[in-house]
């Protein structure tokens, strides 16, 4: 079940560093986190609370014999500041595009984009993904959070940290690739060095470097040899995955839906497919697989065994 961060509790617990390694670490994959630390920043800048525990307890007993409503009761609740400052992170929570400008770019099923970040960074987003950014604090902090897939060329500068639910990388100045969907990350270098990490083990990596998790999520390193990734010049390229990563590639690539009835997606498959001819793609990816298709409708494919 998914952690409501959004809890006072939770939010107090983490502001006093009260939460369980388990917790902490879901917290800090999340999607919201970048947002949190930057709110978080901005409540140590405020004039902090002072509470008089005495004197507020004989204030509300004088209170409390001078009220004369009958049968009516209040029950206050005393905090310490930081749990105090839970509540302030919630208000600001609900108000944060007042005062948080977080950008947020995706794109659709069958599209890419090159998107310019505040640093001159340069991210391209492979179809159906998102990146998300505080625009104010990125100069300061350089975070931003993926789903998806993108390629990167970033900026030389101060650290430069991608978040996606399956790790993080970090790095200062370089170009790399980042597959993050399911519960699959790949990420390859090209130039510079970067910093892989997820809950299992951390990784370094250098130019012809890659890395990918396996079921057990553990990361192990890989030889890459292109200059860059093939979905830059419109190819998806696989080498031993399950076929239903092939298909959803397919899917997003060309904005389809796939029926595969009873063929069975955990098959491995090594190959290649263009993202400039559908029928060719299919040939391409199925052919070799002894798989059929036929087409229900534009849009449509559905898969059998040959």
């Amino acid at each position: 079940m998914k952690k409501d961060f959004n809890e006072d509790d939770f939010l107090g617990k983490w502001l006093s560093g009260d939460l369980s390694n388990e917790d902490r670490k879901a917290f800090e994959e999340s999607e919201d986190y970048v947002v949190y630390k930057d709110i978080l920043r901005g409540v140590e800048r405020l004039d902090k609370p002072v509470f008089d525990v005495e004197k507020g307890l004989k204030a509300q007993k004088i209170y409390n014999t001078s009220y004369k409503k009958a049968k009516t009761s209040k029950v206050f609740k005393l905090r310490t500041w930081i749990y105090s400052a839970a509540a302030v992170v919630l208000v600001l929570i609900g108000l944060r595009t007042i005062f948080f400008k977080d950008v947020t770019i995706r794109t659709k099923m069958a599209q890419t984009q090159v998107v310019t970040l505040p640093d001159h960074s340069v991210v391209t987003l492979n179809a159906d993904s998102s990146l998300k950014y505080d625009k104010d604090s990125f100069l300061e902090h350089r975070e931003l959070y993926l789903k998806g897939e993108a390629f990167f060329d970033v900026h030389k500068g101060s650290s430069f940290t991608v978040t996606t639910k399956n790790g993080k990388i970090t790095v200062l100045g370089t170009t790399f690739d980042v597959y993050s969907r399911d519960r699959t990350l790949e990420v390859h270098c090209f130039e510079g060095k970067i910093s892989v990490k997820n809950e299992i083990n951390e990784v370094i990596l250098t130019p012809g470097k890659g890395t990918k998790s396996n079921k057990k999520e553990e990361l192990s390193i890989v030889e890459i040899s292109n200059p860059k990734p093939d979905w830059l010049d419109g190819k998806s390229s696989f080498f031993e995955v399950p076929l239903e990563r092939l298909i959803k590639e397919l899917e997003r690539q060309y904005n389809i839906k796939i029926r595969t009835g009873n063929i069975d997606t955990k098959r491995v498959f090594t190959g290649f497919f263009k993202h400039t001819n559908l029928k060719v793609a299919l040939s391409t990816s199925f052919d070799p697989m002894n798989i059929s298709y036929t087409f229900e409708g534009d849009s449509i494919i559905a898969l059998k065994n040959k």
